[in-house]
C-alpha cells in the first residue's frame, strides 16, 4: 500500500508500506531479481511502518539519549564518521545544506553539525 505520509526525497511520489520486515525484505529482494535495483528496509520513524530504501543512502541511525541540536531537537546518531559523512553528502545534494561528522562526547556514535569549530 502507499503511504499518505511519506514520500521519496527524489520523487516525491508516496512510499510503499510494508507492515513487517520480512514483507519489506520480500519487496526489496523481488526487486533486486526483476529489475535490478539494490534495496534494503527500514523502520520509519514517522509513521512506524517498513519503506525501502537504495542500499547506497542507507545510513542507520538512532536518536541520542543525551544530545540535542540549537533547535532543541534530539540528534541522530551515526555508528561510524562514515555513515554520517555519506549522511552529510546526501542532505547536501538535495538540499543544499554543508554538515560535517564530530564523533559525540558521551559515546553515542556520531554526530552531524553546521559548526565549524
Amino acid at each position: 500500500m502507499k503511504s499518505e505520509t511519506c514520500f521519496g526525497k527524489v520523487s516525491g511520489q508516496p512510499l510503499s508500506e510494508y507492515l513487517f520486515e520480512e514483507e519489506a525484505q520480500e519487496a526489496a529482494n523481488y526487486a533486486k531479481e526483476n529489475y535490478g535495483n539494490d534495496l534494503d528496509p527500514y523502520k520509519c520513524r514517522n509513521c512506524n511502518y517498513w519503506h525501502l530504501s537504495p542500499k547506497n543512502r542507507q545510513t542507520p541511525s538512532q536518536k541520542c539519549e543525551r544530545c540535542t541540536g540549537g533547535d532543541g531537537t534530539v540528534k541522530d546518531a551515526y555508528r561510524s564518521k562514515r555513515e554520517a559523512r555519506l549522511r552529510a553528502d546526501i542532505i547536501y545534494d538535495e538540499q543544499g545544506i554543508s554538515l560535517r561528522p564530530y564523533k559525540c562526547r558521551y559515546g553515542a556514535g556520531w554526530h552531524l553539525t553546521k559548526d565549524r569549530f
